[in-house]
């Protein structure tokens, strides 16, 4: 099974549709089974879709998400979509969560990480859940876009606990942007070991650096040095036969302000 996360700074790019379809290109070339996407945007007066979306909010035609669904449909590549509107972000858009895949969906679930949600607060996130079949097997995947671990306004353990309170004994898999570097010890990405997570990146046969972040960036101004922020953690210990950095300029050009991370693992079924 092959598995991609990318956090796309959608709509915040140059040559945003061009970059949308070195996507699509990688989707295909690559044989991505489930897609994770962040900070997926569309903007707040585009006009609505007709189509039925898995989402908790309507899909407007300038959607990131949707755009790159339908390029992939226009190569000849179907993937149900499901996007989530999480909150306002650069005083026009919605911005949300996306799944693509080609495997069926059976449930979708939207998780709220904070209290008192509030649309209109940037620094409130939510998860966002499909258990999808595989090979008969059913199998967990969450979308995550996790805040700081120092940010007591919207802390990143309470974040992380919200979304393993509802992980089931199912094998699971949490893609996305966790803003909390591996080398940092005793915060964000050793808390999330302590959750019994597993890095997929530690656990693969062949790797690279992992290094999704190389500049400043949003929510990273003072960033000067390479940061691995993005992540595949599962559950239980899987065969991951390869974890690679995509979209980086040197496997596919780069897209975004983070490089996305593409896995292939060996799913066990009966």
């Amino acid at each position: 099974m092959k598995l991609l996360t990318l956090n796309t700074h959608s709509w915040q790019e140059d040559n945003q549709l061009q970059k949308l379809d070195i996507v699509a290109q990688a989707i295909i070339e690559q044989h991505c089974d489930v897609i994770a996407l962040q900070e997926v945007n569309q903007h707040h007066l585009s006009t609505v879709i007709s189509e039925q979306t898995l989402s908790n909010h309507p899909v407007r035609e300038d959607n990131y998400g949707y755009l790159l669904q339908q390029k992939l449909a226009e190569l000849g590549h179907h993937y149900q979509l499901t996007w989530d509107f999480v909150h306002q972000s650069y005083d026009v858009y919605q911005e949300g969560l996306a799944f693509l895949t080609r495997l069926p969906i059976i449930e979708h679930q939207v998780i709220d990480l904070n209290d008192h949600y509030d649309e209109s607060n940037w620094k409130h996130r939510r998860a966002v859940r499909i258990k999808v079949v595989y090979q008969h097997r059913e199998i967990d995947f969450y979308n995550c876009h996790c805040g700081w671990w120092n940010d007591k306004e919207s802390l990143f353990t309470d974040h992380l606990n919200r979304i393993t309170a509802v992980l089931s004994s199912r094998l699971s898999f949490l893609l996305g942007d966790f803003n909390n570097p591996s080398h940092i010890r005793n915060e964000g990405y050793d808390y999330a070991l302590q959750c019994n997570l597993y890095d997929c990146y530690s656990i693969s046969e062949s790797k690279d650096t992992g290094t999704t972040v190389i500049k400043n960036i949003d929510g990273w101004q003072k960033n000067t040095q390479a940061l691995r922020l993005d992540y595949i953690f599962s559950n239980q210990k899987v065969a991951v036969m390869q974890h690679r950095v995509i979209f980086n300029d040197d496997f596919y050009e780069a897209v975004s302000d983070h490089s996305g991370i593409i896995m292939d693992v060996t799913i066990v079924t009966e």
